[in-house]
């Protein structure tokens, strides 16, 4: 009976911890497995990016390696984040950085929702201020400013994408309402005909004209537009099939 009820407890006690693995992303979002940072340090980046991955529905990772072992940084990024269970959603949204020691190189790999909100240009913007960090070895101080960042960067984003869709909302209604507006003044209008020439408006007698001349009442002007320097945002495909977004540097 005891062993019974010991297995039992144990049992639940799985289940407890799956779930709450579950709600929590599944996965540490901070993986230093290069030793970079102290228990401290590590718990407490852990704790901002869960603050993130809350905020954005977006998996936030930090992978630190001491060697990819000849493998592609990029291709290496992608596979972990495939293959380690990130990702939120049906298009596993979510964005990892890694750092291979060895190598001296870093790598970001973007996956669903987040391949768009973290254009190239925005990946640029965060890591020309993290790179001399982590090239002083500030490792820390390097991922917490990264978060920071991020931060900003999601935030803006998400701002931009909110305004858009009100723009496209308000065009709709616009639009709707115009229709309508011109559906009712033309059932109105049902004795009215159309008139081939002016001159069918105008009273015989009435009009004369004396002088002709050509007049150019409008110019016409074209413009190129100008490619916005938040850019787009260049992707490719993981060995896993999936699309992801991305950049890579040394330090």
């Amino acid at each position: 009976m005891k062993k019974l009820i010991v297995l039992l407890v144990s049992c639940l006690l799985t289940v407890s911890l799956a779930v709450t693995a579950a709600a929590a992303g599944g996965s540490p979002k901070i993986v230093d497995n290069a030793n970079l940072l102290t228990s401290y340090e590590e718990t407490s980046l852990e704790e901002k990016a869960e603050a993130l991955v809350e905020k954005y529905e977006m998996d936030v990772v930090i992978l630190t390696v001491k060697s990819t072992n000849a493998e592609d940084i990029t291709a290496y990024a992608d596979d972990y984040f495939d293959y380690y269970g990130y990702g939120i959603g049906s298009d596993y949204s979510g964005v990892l950085l890694v750092l291979s020691m060895a190598e001296r190189e870093w790598a970001i790999s973007t996956c669903g929702e987040t391949i768009d909100a973290l254009s190239d240009y925005a990946q640029d913007q965060i890591m020309d201020e993290v790179t001399p960090m982590l090239g002083s070895e500030d490792y820390y101080e390097a991922f917490s400013t990264y978060l920071d960042l991020l931060d900003e960067e999601l935030a803006a984003s998400t701002q931009e994408l909110n305004i858009f869709q009100r723009i496209i909302i308000s065009l709709v209604i616009g639009a709707i309402a115009g229709g309508i507006t011109i559906l009712v003044m033309r059932s109105k209008m049902k004795t009215v005909r159309r008139q081939s020439a002016a001159v069918d408006y105008v009273k015989q007698g009435s009009y004369y004209l004396r002088d002709q001349r050509d007049i150019y009442l409008y110019s016409r002007t074209s413009r190129v537009r100008k490619q916005s320097s938040s850019g787009g945002t260049s992707t490719h495909r993981s060995s896993s099939g999936r699309s992801h977004g991305g950049s890579r540097g040394r330090f």
